[in-house]
């Protein structure tokens, strides 16, 4: 198995790895990062290569709870491959790029979303990683934007049934881009429990602000996308909570630096507003604006400072 090193090792009838004693693939993340962190940057796409080993063998260590405590593999998520995937997805390059390439990146996100249904199970929540499933679910960045005329690779409704995928390309006659592609990874991240997870979590009783805005975040950019049938009942209760939230927020609680994450976390639910409740977007419109004066307004410096920089 390319992926890892296995002490006890067991391959399934995919072949693919399974068992314990996973040792991470460090030699392979030395190469990325010599390849990924330079202005000369050229970032391997194929799974034999090294970005493919690095994200199969840091979902396997997900799977078994160790991808945080392993060094290398926290290193490779929290550094490296935010950085590729970046490069990847919203670099001017991706229109001079071929077929095999594009191809090969599908695949590299596919990997990505496997991974982060699987770290997203297990506490604590992780922002970095949601942060770059952010990206890779955003229609509007380069890759997306190139092949957005590119049709599913799946069937979905053969997984989920007729009508009940978590993704649908748009039947606007005023949007004719399938976007295909990235309706696959969204729909992909649901039958890999993603969506579960993030429901799960959100419900938490004892979850920070800035976890929330993480989770939903992914969700709001690419709203235009979800199935609202299937989508909507688990993120409504998430939308109307966190609007009361916000509006209940006392002048002494702007002082708690966890509130920085409330004008972004307000931008991510607008966006599903937008497609889900369109009769609250002006309502969180005017309650972004509304704590932003107020934060503004505050003497306290951070408040002040994160205020302006939202504005």
């Amino acid at each position: 198995c390319f992926t890892c090193t296995f002490y006890s090792q067991k391959n399934d009838e995919n072949g693919n790895c399974s068992g314990e004693g996973i040792e991470f693939p460090t030699t392979n993340l030395y190469e990325l990062e010599s390849r990924v962190l330079t202005d000369h940057w050229s970032i391997p796409y194929k799974r034999e290569e090294s970005l493919g080993k690095c994200l199969i063998a840091s979902t396997y260590l997900a799977r078994l709870g160790l991808s945080d405590s392993d060094e290398n593999c926290k290193r490779f998520m929290d550094r490296c491959m935010p950085e590729a995937f970046k490069k990847l997805l919203t670099s001017s390059a991706v229109h001079k790029w071929g077929t095999e390439i594009h191809e090969g990146i599908y695949n590299m996100l596919m990997l990505l979303v496997d991974l982060v249904a699987e770290r997203v199970k297990q506490d604590p929540i992780p922002v970095g990683l949601l942060g770059v499933l952010t990206m890779a679910f955003n229609p509007d960045n380069e890759y997306h934007f190139k092949n957005r005329m590119k049709v599913c690779q799946r069937n979905w409704a053969d997984v989920f049934g007729e009508g009940n995928m978590h993704a649908v390309s748009p039947i606007s006659t005023f949007q004719k881009e399938p976007h295909g592609w990235l309706v696959d990874l969204v729909n992909r991240f649901a039958e890999l429990g993603g969506f579960s997870a993030i429901q799960s979590k959100l419900n938490s009783e004892d979850i920070e602000l800035g976890a929330i805005s993480a989770l939903v975040q992914p969700f709001g950019v690419c709203a235009e996308y979800l199935n609202s049938s299937v989508v909507q009942p688990m993120l409504d209760p998430v939308i109307h909570k966190m609007i009361k939230y916000v509006q209940n927020v006392e002048e002494k609680d702007l002082k708690d630096k966890r509130l920085v994450s409330i004008p972004e976390l307000l931008s991510g639910i607008k966006l599903l507003c937008m497609r889900f409740q369109p009769d609250l977007v002006t309502a969180v419109d005017d309650l972004r604006l509304d704590i932003l004066l107020r934060m503004l307004k505050s003497p306290h410096f951070s408040a002040k400072m994160n205020s302006l920089k939202e504005v």
